[in-house]
């Protein structure tokens, strides 16, 4: 994946095209047709996944950072793994309706 792309998920920061956060969202999660206000709970939801394969603190620093270019060989993730996304995207939305 292009760091610029992931940079977008881990920093909250928008490095590229918004259409890549869709795009890249709905490939970690398995899930098409993800809608803009879904797009911050989801995020949340695939964080503890992200952050698994995700290590270097460079990502994390939540900072607009345009030199961090390259690729990162992102795993995709297992059907256990989006399945527990879900289930955290669920309860997020659960919670916000409460």
């Amino acid at each position: 994946m292009d760091i610029q792309r992931l940079r977008n998920l881990t920093t909250n920061l928008l490095h590229t095209k918004v259409s890549d956060i869709y795009e890249d969202l709905e490939w970690i999660t398995g899930h098409k047709g993800l809608m803009t206000h879904m797009l911050p709970r989801v995020v949340v939801a695939v964080k503890p996944w992200l952050r698994k394969h995700v290590t270097g603190p460079r990502f994390w620093d939540g900072k607009f950072d345009r030199s961090h270019i390259g690729e990162f060989d992102l795993a995709e993730p297992t059907e256990a793994e989006r399945d527990a996304m879900f289930k955290r995207y669920k309860e997020l939305t659960y919670r916000r309706n409460e």
